[in-house]
Protein backbone atom coordinates (compact mmCIF):
# COMPACT_ATOMS: atom_id res chain seq x y z
CA UNK A 1 0.00 0.00 0.00
CA UNK A 2 3.00 2.85 1.05
CA UNK A 3 4.45 2.07 -2.21
CA UNK A 4 1.35 2.30 -4.40
CA UNK A 5 0.74 6.25 -2.29
CA UNK A 6 4.76 6.76 -2.92
CA UNK A 7 4.16 6.54 -6.80
CA UNK A 8 1.19 8.55 -6.75
CA UNK A 9 3.10 11.05 -4.37
CA UNK A 10 6.29 11.24 -6.61
CA UNK A 11 4.90 11.76 -10.00
CA UNK A 12 2.82 14.92 -8.37
CA UNK A 13 3.72 18.41 -9.12
CA UNK A 14 3.17 18.81 -5.26
CA UNK A 15 6.01 16.66 -5.19
CA UNK A 16 8.46 18.57 -7.36
CA UNK A 17 7.15 22.00 -5.39
CA UNK A 18 8.39 20.76 -2.18
CA UNK A 19 11.48 19.63 -3.70
CA UNK A 20 12.29 22.50 -5.19
CA UNK A 21 11.06 25.14 -2.71
CA UNK A 22 14.11 26.60 -0.78
CA UNK A 23 12.49 27.16 2.41
CA UNK A 24 9.31 25.10 2.58
CA UNK A 25 10.80 21.92 4.41
CA UNK A 26 12.38 23.69 7.14
CA UNK A 27 8.59 25.84 7.89
CA UNK A 28 7.09 22.60 7.45
CA UNK A 29 9.22 21.67 10.44
CA UNK A 30 8.37 24.41 12.56
CA UNK A 31 4.50 24.25 11.74
CA UNK A 32 4.88 20.50 12.15
CA UNK A 33 6.81 21.20 16.06
CA UNK A 34 3.83 23.72 16.52
CA UNK A 35 1.43 21.23 15.77
CA UNK A 36 2.72 18.86 18.10
CA UNK A 37 3.14 21.36 20.97
CA UNK A 38 -0.29 22.17 20.68
CA UNK A 39 -1.95 18.24 19.92
CA UNK A 40 0.65 16.33 22.82
CA UNK A 41 0.49 19.65 25.09
CA UNK A 42 -3.21 19.36 25.13
CA UNK A 43 -3.95 15.90 25.49
CA UNK A 44 -1.39 15.99 28.22
CA UNK A 45 -3.64 17.93 30.49
CA UNK A 46 -6.40 16.01 29.64
CA UNK A 47 -4.97 12.55 29.72
CA UNK A 48 -3.29 13.40 33.19
CA UNK A 49 -6.61 14.89 34.40
CA UNK A 50 -8.64 11.94 33.39
CA UNK A 51 -6.04 9.94 35.43
CA UNK A 52 -6.45 11.76 39.16
CA UNK A 53 -3.86 14.21 38.28
CA UNK A 54 -4.74 17.99 38.81
CA UNK A 55 -7.75 17.51 40.78
CA UNK A 56 -8.13 20.76 41.75
CA UNK A 57 -9.09 21.97 38.08
CA UNK A 58 -12.45 21.11 36.59
CA UNK A 59 -12.55 18.41 34.04
CA UNK A 60 -14.90 21.32 32.56
CA UNK A 61 -12.07 23.27 32.25
CA UNK A 62 -9.63 21.22 30.81
CA UNK A 63 -11.78 19.91 28.08
CA UNK A 64 -11.44 23.10 26.65
CA UNK A 65 -7.90 23.01 25.73
CA UNK A 66 -9.44 20.43 22.68
CA UNK A 67 -10.17 22.78 19.90
CA UNK A 68 -6.27 23.89 20.72
CA UNK A 69 -5.62 19.85 20.38
CA UNK A 70 -7.79 18.94 16.86
CA UNK A 71 -6.39 22.51 15.84
CA UNK A 72 -2.59 21.05 16.70
CA UNK A 73 -3.76 18.08 15.00
CA UNK A 74 -4.77 19.29 11.62
CA UNK A 75 -1.54 20.87 11.32
CA UNK A 76 0.08 17.42 11.66
CA UNK A 77 -1.86 16.30 9.40
CA UNK A 78 -1.34 18.88 6.79
CA UNK A 79 2.44 19.27 7.56
CA UNK A 80 2.73 15.21 7.49
CA UNK A 81 0.87 14.77 3.89
CA UNK A 82 3.27 17.48 3.09
CA UNK A 83 6.21 15.60 4.27
CA UNK A 84 5.07 12.41 2.51
CA UNK A 85 4.46 14.00 -0.61
CA UNK A 86 8.05 15.68 -0.52
CA UNK A 87 9.93 12.40 0.25
CA UNK A 88 7.81 9.81 -0.60
CA UNK A 89 10.82 7.03 -1.07
CA UNK A 90 12.13 7.75 2.45
CA UNK A 91 8.51 7.08 4.19
CA UNK A 92 7.29 4.74 2.48
CA UNK A 93 10.06 2.12 3.26
CA UNK A 94 10.90 4.04 7.19
CA UNK A 95 10.58 1.14 9.27
CA UNK A 96 9.68 4.15 11.69
CA UNK A 97 7.20 6.15 9.58
CA UNK A 98 5.23 2.81 9.50
CA UNK A 99 4.78 2.61 13.41
CA UNK A 100 4.31 6.17 13.93
CA UNK A 101 1.63 5.89 11.40
CA UNK A 102 -0.14 2.82 13.39
CA UNK A 103 0.26 4.16 16.86
CA UNK A 104 -1.84 7.57 15.57
CA UNK A 105 -4.30 5.13 13.30
CA UNK A 106 -4.44 3.06 17.06
CA UNK A 107 -4.87 6.94 18.72
CA UNK A 108 -7.27 8.22 16.64
CA UNK A 109 -9.88 4.85 17.34
CA UNK A 110 -9.08 5.33 21.05
CA UNK A 111 -10.51 8.69 20.71
CA UNK A 112 -13.46 8.04 18.40
CA UNK A 113 -14.53 5.21 21.55
CA UNK A 114 -13.95 7.65 24.37
CA UNK A 115 -16.02 10.34 22.42
CA UNK A 116 -18.80 8.06 21.27
CA UNK A 117 -18.76 4.97 23.86
CA UNK A 118 -17.16 5.83 27.11
CA UNK A 119 -18.09 9.55 27.60
CA UNK A 120 -22.25 9.07 26.61
CA UNK A 121 -22.26 6.47 28.58
CA UNK A 122 -23.49 6.68 32.21
CA UNK A 123 -22.67 3.90 33.26
CA UNK A 124 -18.91 3.63 31.89
CA UNK A 125 -16.85 3.47 35.22
CA UNK A 126 -13.95 5.33 35.77
CA UNK A 127 -11.59 2.46 35.04
CA UNK A 128 -12.56 2.70 31.18
CA UNK A 129 -11.88 6.64 31.56
CA UNK A 130 -8.07 5.89 32.88
CA UNK A 131 -7.71 3.14 30.52
CA UNK A 132 -8.40 5.34 27.59
CA UNK A 133 -6.37 8.18 28.93
CA UNK A 134 -3.35 5.89 29.40
CA UNK A 135 -3.79 4.69 25.06
CA UNK A 136 -3.91 8.20 24.48
CA UNK A 137 -0.79 8.46 26.16
CA UNK A 138 0.59 5.69 25.60
CA UNK A 139 -0.04 6.00 21.39
CA UNK A 140 0.65 9.50 21.35
CA UNK A 141 4.08 9.27 22.97
CA UNK A 142 4.99 5.82 20.81
CA UNK A 143 4.33 8.64 17.77
CA UNK A 144 6.28 11.65 18.93
CA UNK A 145 9.56 9.34 19.68
CA UNK A 146 9.18 7.27 16.80
CA UNK A 147 8.40 10.32 14.15
CA UNK A 148 11.43 11.76 15.63
CA UNK A 149 13.06 8.65 14.21
CA UNK A 150 12.29 8.77 11.17
CA UNK A 151 15.29 10.39 10.10
CA UNK A 152 17.54 8.20 11.94
CA UNK A 153 16.23 4.47 11.51
CA UNK A 154 14.67 2.36 8.55
CA UNK A 155 15.52 3.96 5.77
CA UNK A 156 17.17 1.31 4.33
Amino acid sequence: MWNFIAQIASDSSLNLWIAETYWLWPILEILHFIGLSLLFGGLLMVDLRMLGFFVNMAQEKVYQLLPLVIFGFVLNLITGVLFFFGDPGRYSINIAFKIKMTLVLLAGINALVYHYVIQPSTGSSAQWQKLSALVSLSAWTGALLFGRLIPYIGTG
